[in-house]
């Protein structure tokens, strides 16, 4: 008498995993081949192989896997099932490599393939310095897989793998244990899959293809092209490309399906990987593969080696028992009749309801049909213009709130229809690498649902830290209206006030009095320009009061700026034109005309040393200010003299608004 289902689960060891590789014939099971194997710890050990033969195998099998306590079962998929694509990583931390990936995945896949069938690993390397490389299988919804019953599936709560998992833990495995290159490639002719996986510690190729296997010569010439292709892809090594290219041309010749280790070592650089193995050629070619999936399941591989069939459902017990109790006939028979009943009255019932609705509801129909359609013709004309014109100004606003602090944009190509381009230079900031920069402005443009599909090239560090890089995106949103965070948005929060804290006002003060206190402004800095012409009116006043800087609303532009700073010749007309209140010069200052003398002319002032101005305080300083500011529009000053006078500006500049 065999054990109940709910006994097996609670005998069973949770170590062992029971493998299962199928062979079918005209779409049905015609026999299997099954491995039982402990996993602990990382480490794995042969239990047992068999091969079952029949159309009953799936039910000798499942019998197999119970006798023998097995608490998982996985099936290999067929290699013309899945597809596997490789993915260079740079040279990163552990958490920002696993954030790279997830990014990576979801811009290849962007929705198009179920997460229980796709997943992808970083494959081990011997230098974590170098570039590491990913793997990712996707196993597409159009491929059915192995024919097995559902209700097996449940039972037995099957996994899935794909060839190349294996294929890369045997590979990867034998290299990590200290030994040399490694090649593995499994051949499945009845359907042209082949799956290929090499490895030297530095260099790593994965691919798997799918060719006709119909006619013997023309399948092991298309093996060995799809090998050399797919290791000159890999860049390997021309001495080490010849060498496995002609070891697998050897095998070939005795053997065109199953597992091949073509190189010197063959498959015995596989034993040291579990415990309990056989020698026998034989052995591997037909279990192999199956010990290599074994392999997988105690490592970082697991994660593309347990795929899923379909989604798992939230209450598989209801299901059942709603499954079962349909099953009877009387209650069968009552569902068919309720199912025509139904069908019978429903539809008119809630036809005639909806009428009764509708004209409650709108009883002028023809005015809503004429207002209808006047807004379909405005919809339609809008998407039209969505077609063929975007709002260029809001993506470059977008683009802003995208890009961090550390990241500087070159250039910008930005064309309707056309996927966005990128260039420039991403720097370290604090604590963050350039790389953190640039993997968090591919996040920011993920999340914005604005761009999708980025793609990004970038070169070596310089020795600054500086990264020169390339990105592109699609523009698959162009209309929408994204809610950035504050933290992320530029025009809620400026680039100043994230430096320099929130201005109190960003207004300019109307009157400004040379020597006081008010030549601040209310975020307590200047810029150049303001910061000269008060410093200029400041050492050309003659009188307590000073000259007065008009409001922005008021102030002149250009040189009439300047000449009311100065109080030159030209603010007495402007004066007299513009009236009082548009800008007025200092009382003691000279005008043309008025009996005046001429200004002195304008003297350099001596050096000052980065201490003197240290000790200065706000008010000698503004003093210090206006008098080099004056200098620098000497005329004719020599170049070391200019040059000395500028960087005393700044740092005059700095000490009035440190205090």
């Amino acid at each position: 008498m065999s054990p109940s289902p709910t006994s097996t689960k609670l005998l069973a060891d949770p170590d062992r995993v029971a493998i299962l590789s199928l062979r079918q014939r005209q779409g049905e099971v015609a026999g299997c081949d099954a491995l039982l194997a402990r996993v602990r710890n990382g480490r794995v050990e042969l239990l047992d192989s068999k091969e079952i033969i029949g159309s009953t195998a799936l039910v000798d099998a499942r019998l197999w896997i119970e006798q023998n306590l097995a608490a998982r079962t996985i099936v290999m998929l067929a290699g013309s099932d899945v597809v596997c694509r490789t993915m260079k990583m740079p040279s990163a931390s552990a958490d920002q490599l696993e954030m790279a990936l997830r990014l990576q995945v979801e811009n290849l896949l962007v929705g198009g393939a179920a997460r229980w069938r796709t997943n992808a690993v970083l494959l081990p390397t011997s230098d974590p310095e170098r570039e590491r490389a990913a793997l990712m299988v996707e196993w597409p919804l159009a491929s059915a897989g192995p024919a097995i019953p559902s209700s097996l599936v449940d039972q037995l709560d099957i996994s899935f793998a794909p060839p190349i998992a294996a294929l890369v833990a045997l590979v990867t495995g034998s290299i990590s244990d200290g030994g040399p290159e490694s090649l593995a490639v499994h051949l499945e002719r009845s359907t042209g899959a082949i799956s290929i996986a090499y490895s030297d510690g530095i260099h790593g190729a994965f691919r798997t293809v799918r060719e006709d296997g119909t006619d013997e010569a023309e399948w092991k010439a298309a093996i060995l092209r799809s090998t050399i292709e797919t290791l000159l892809l890999a860049n390997v090594p021309e001495h080490a490309l010849n060498a496995a290219v002609g070891s697998l041309e050897a095998a070939l010749h005795g053997q065109s399906d199953g597992l091949l280790a073509p190189l010197s070592s063959g498959v015995s650089a596989f034993e040291m990987l579990a415990d309990k193995l056989p020698t026998d050629a034989i052995w591997w070619t037909r279990y192999g593969l199956l010990l290599g999936t074994a392999i997988a399941l105690s490592g970082p591989l697991a994660r593309i080696s347990t795929l899923k069939a379909r989604a798992r459902v939230a209450d598989e017990n209801l299901r059942a028992r709603m499954v079962r109790a349909a099953s009877t006939p009387r209650i069968a028979t009552r569902l068919a009749v309720a199912a025509l009943l139904v069908a019978a009255i429903v539809p008119p019932a809630f036809s005639g309801s909806r009428l009764l609705y509708l004209n409650w509801m709108l009883p002028d129909s023809d005015a809503y049909e004429r207002a209808l359609t006047r807004s379909d013709q405005q919809t339609a004309m809008y998407r039209e213009i969505e077609k063929y014109a975007w709002p260029t100004s809001k993506l470059l606003a977008d683009l802003s709130s995208t890009t961090p602090e550390g990241i500087e944009l070159e250039s910008i190509a930005l064309n309707q229809g056309s996927a966005l381009d990128l260039h420039g230079n991403a720097k370290p900031q604090g604590s963050s690498s350039a790389a953190d920069a640039i993997l968090l402005m591919e996040r920011q443009l993920v999340e914005s649902r604005i761009f999708s599909r980025i793609e990004k090239h970038w070169d070596a560090p310089n020795q600054n830290g500086v990264i020169s890089f390339d990105m592109k995106a699609t523009v698959t949103n162009p209309t929408l209206i994204p809610n950035f965070p504050e933290a992320q948005d530029f025009a809620r929060r400026t680039l100043r006030d994230r430096r320099y804290g929130v201005a109190e006002s960003t207004t300019r003060q109307p009157s400004i009095a040379a020597g006081s206190e008010s030549t601040q402004t209310a975020a307590g800095e200047i810029s150049e320009s303001q910061a000269s012409s008060v410093a200029r009116s400041a050492a050309s006043g003659a009188t307590p009061a000073g000259p007065a800087i008009t409001s922005s609303s008021d102030a002149a532009s250009g040189p009439d700026r300047e000449s009311i700073a100065q109080g030159g010749p030209e603010d007495s007309k402007s004066s007299k034109r513009r009236g009082t209140g548009s800008g007025t010069v200092a009382p003691g200052a000279t005008r043309r005309g008025s009996g005046g003398s001429e200004s002195a002319t304008p003297i350099i002032p001596d050096p000052l040393t980065n201490e003197q101005i240290a000790a200065m305080s706000q008010t000698e300083a503004r003093e210090a200010l206006g008098k080099v500011s004056i200098a620098r529009g000497i005329p004719g000053i020599d170049e070391a003299s200019e040059a000395r006078l500028k960087a005393e500006f700044y740092r005059l500049l700095e000490q009035a608004r440190k205090q």
